[in-house]
């Protein structure tokens, strides 16, 4: 009795751990295909063609380059490429619809369906569904640049806008185009991708006003 109290009282520790030890170790879920290029390592559920995932790292360091804070030394950065099934699921936790999520306190970024042909990335909404993969990638390590830079602390209290702004601003890309944004808005939607959409240009407005500092960009918003 004694052995099943104390396996009992750990039973609930045990459970914890392994629900969480792939959110921060996602290669846990078995990621068989591995490939590396740009400093960046990619991990997959799919099979990675010979030169298939390198031109989209080299896309999306191209736009890294265009951010001050990469010059700074890098954390190695992994990428885990989904099917958007089950393992999505599970490490996406509360961000199901997004295109990727990175990890706060880790240098990983877990990635929706892709589709490494066309360098697209889907997410499970009817409104800005897709956006090139490349770009979208860059966004999410913008993410660690960011906090690299700046801290943890800036990372966490910083105006999402200003977070996620910058991040596309970086990016070079929108999920929507200005007559998506247009349109909804005619039409009186509001959407999060939209919001995205003018923080993106709201930033860039403030860079063009401020000799792009983006250390200014971060000290002076709240």
């Amino acid at each position: 009795m004694p052995m099943l109290a104390r396996w009992m009282r750990w039973f609930p520790v045990a459970v914890t751990v392994l629900a969480l030890a792939p959110v921060h170790a996602p290669a846990l879920l078995m990621f068989p295909y591995k490939a590396e290029a740009h400093g960046i390592t990619v991990r997959s559920e799919m099979p990675l063609l010979p030169g298939q995932i390198e031109p989209i790292l080299a896309d999306a360091q191209r736009r890294l380059q265009t951010s001050p804070l990469a010059d700074r030394p890098a954390e190695e950065h992994s990428i885990y490429l989904t099917r958007g099934g089950w393992r999505w699921d599970w490490l996406a936790i509360g961000s199901r619809e997004t295109f990727a999520v990175t990890r706060m306190f880790t240098e990983n970024t877990i990635v929706n369906r892709s589709d490494l042909a066309r360098n697209l990335v889907f997410a499970r909404r009817t409104i800005g569904s897709q956006r090139s993969l490349s770009s979208d990638i860059a966004h999410e390590v913008t993410h660690s640049l960011i906090r690299d830079a700046f801290g943890l602390k800036t990372a966490l209290t910083a105006p999402k806008w200003v977070v996620e702004g910058y991040c596309d601003y970086v990016s070079g890309d929108s999920t929507l185009s200005a007559d998506d944004v247009a349109k909804l808005e005619a039409a009186h939607v509001d959407h999060a991708v939209a919001a995205t959409y003018h923080a993106r240009l709201r930033v860039a407005d403030i860079l063009a006003r401020n000799g792009h500092s983006v250390s200014r960009l971060f000290a002076e918003v709240r």
